[in-house]
């Protein structure tokens, strides 16, 4: 069979569920093919391509935009098989019912995903495959959602009828984790690499783990935890020899210099496993990159830092989300002390590595309790500036939170009002401005602001002043494109010099900052497209949540 990936778009990190995806495909003897939105003319590619099955895997928030795709792919030739994985319909699998899919994929369909392309070559029926769910089947394997009363969606919600937030799939037909990650084969990066900018851009990313058996609100892995409850172990992942086998596999076909981890967690014990201390000889030898992965605070000790660094550690992340201790423990549940942020930074600091951290702007908090603590909703994104800031964040970054399906910080926003549920009219990207009704437009400009500003007061944590100019004068300005492009150079800095230091070419390095200036801005701005065409796919269709799409 001839199979179409349908990307929105490729940035700087690759698209591994699709070059996973290919590779399995590859593997049965298929063909694979790519159309990325923002670039190519997808009914061109259809036209050109003859698919017999088209793919599509979604996250919230981008999902409008392929369901808007597979309206094309239909129209096109109704006869193409057409089916959508992610995280989206994971947790929204009753969107086969309301949608022109043949089929939805649900949880971890590497398994799922070979039989049901060996079952459409060989004509069989799919209904019986676990993982997969189709109108044929959907009756059986879907079942409602159980919800707490005080989850009611609140009234006028569109939400409240739409039939695909209120099905979930039986765990009877979700076959167990994939616990032996080996037998994978390597991801087929020649699929993306052959038409995008990421063919020269020597940053390659890889995951050597899945899951994550942390309870933070704002992350799908709890529910997917619990979804998968006595499937198997929580956290799996390859062995030191097959990774190193992978990487070297790719640094001699592409040109690389860099690798990052983007495992949910790359350690998850304070000692030094018999895994990690066999990376720490075996990696350096075999592939000899500097790399990039992501920890805790609470996680990261003194012993394991050392081993990561005779490895060739050179930057990590551990998440901050909060300034404030009610907000980081209680709504976001970090369970993490001050003390155990500001130490771990410390020993970075002390020990060269550089660090980036994530902390999220924008957590809505009950207004009780904002007076029990005597604060308004922009003091508790002022502390988070400020924690940033004493930790010495080489890189800070400053999403704004947008509520995802499977999250427990969701359903805390939909209890107290501050989300009606309509997870149809989320923007793609978590930069722009908040959806929560709970702020008004001051905040929110505030926030979105201070997302841009924020960044460069971490820069330089001894320049008080800019500190203090930023909190009480600049991010209350209407100033929010101007912000746009100091904010962009001190990210382009701490990237390519800093998180993720790269040796570009000035041909190369000149149209990569074209290339992420046009898609930083896009992600800030729902009603503004900086692609070719004047019409793409992925140009809102309505309002974002909270209000008209917000401008740059």
């Amino acid at each position: 069979m001839k199979i179409l990936f349908v990307e929105r778009d490729v940035e700087y990190i690759d698209p591994m569920n699709v070059m996973l995806l290919s590779a399995l495909a590859r593997q049965g003897g298929h063909a694979t093919f790519l159309s990325i939105l923002s670039a190519d003319d997808l009914e061109a590619d259809l036209e050109r391509i003859k698919p017999d099955l088209v793919a599509f895997s979604a996250k919230t928030g981008e999902h409008t935009t392929y369901t808007r795709a597979n309206e094309v792919v239909k129209r096109h030739e109704p006869r193409i098989f057409t089916i959508m994985g992610g995280p989206h319909p994971t947790f929204f699998p009753g969107l086969i019912q309301t949608h022109d899919f043949d089929a939805v994929g649900v949880g971890e369909c590497d398994d799922a995903w070979r039989e049901l392309l060996a079952a459409l070559d060989a004509g069989r029926s799919i209904d019986a495959i676990p993982n997969i769910v189709t109108r044929g089947n959907s009756h059986k394997v879907l079942r409602a959602r159980k919800k707490a009363p005080e989850l009611v969606q609140i009234a006028g919600a569109a939400a409240s009828a739409r039939p695909e937030y209120d099905l979930e799939i039986d765990a009877e037909h979700l076959r167990p984790r994939k616990t032996v990650l080996d037998d994978l084969p390597f991801y087929d990066r020649e699929l993306v690499y052959s038409k995008t900018h990421l063919r020269h851009f020597p940053l390659r990313s890889f995951m050597s783990s899945r899951g994550c058996p942390y309870q933070c609100t704002y992350c799908f892995e709890p529910k997917f935890n619990i979804m998968y409850a006595g499937k198997g172990p929580i956290y799996n992942r390859y062995s030191v020899k097959r990774l190193c086998a992978e990487l070297r596999e790719l640094i001699e076909r592409w040109p690389t210099q860099f690798i990052k981890f983007y495992d949910d967690m790359f350690i998850l014990d304070r000692k030094v496993d018999a895994w990690l201390e066999e990376f720490a000889e075996v990696y350096p030898r075999e592939v000899g990159l500097p790399f990039f992965c992501l920890t805790r605070a609470n996680v990261l000790t003194e012993e394991n830092l050392a081993a990561l660094k005779r490895a060739g550690l050179h930057s990590l992340t551990m998440s901050i989300e909060a300034g404030n201790e009610y907000v980081r423990n209680t709504i976001v549940k970090r369970h993490m002390k001050q003390e155990q942020i500001e130490k771990a930074y410390a020993l970075c600091e002390r020990e060269g590595i550089v660090t980036f951290a994530n902390t999220i702007l924008g957590i809505p908090v009950r207004k009780d309790v904002m007076e029990q603590q005597g604060k308004t909703p922009i003091d508790y994104d002022i502390e988070s500036l400020d924690i940033n800031i004493r930790c010495r964040v080489t890189y800070a970054d400053f999403p704004v939170l947008h509520p995802y399906p499977g999250c427990e910080l969701t359903e805390y926003a939909i209890k107290n009002g501050f989300f009606d549920g309509d997870f149809d009219k989320l923007f793609f990207s978590y930069q722009a401005e908040s959806p929560f009704s709970c702020f008004d437009a001051k905040t929110a400009l505030m926030q979105k602001n201070l997302s841009l500003l924020g960044p460069i007061c971490v820069m330089f944590p001894h320049a008080r002043w800019l500190r203090n100019l930023t909190v009480d004068v600049l991010m209350k300005l209407p100033l929010t494109k101007f912000y746009f492009f100091p904010w962009f150079l001190a990210k382009g800095y701490l990237n390519i010099f800093r998180v993720y230091p790269l040796k570009l070419s000035l041909p190369n390095f000149a149209r990569n900052v074209w290339y992420s200036v046009t898609r930083e801005w896009r992600k800030r701005s729902p009603d503004k497209l900086m692609y070719r065409k004047q019409v793409r796919l992925d140009r809102p269709t309505g309002q974002t949540l909270g209000g008209p799409p917000p401008q740059a």
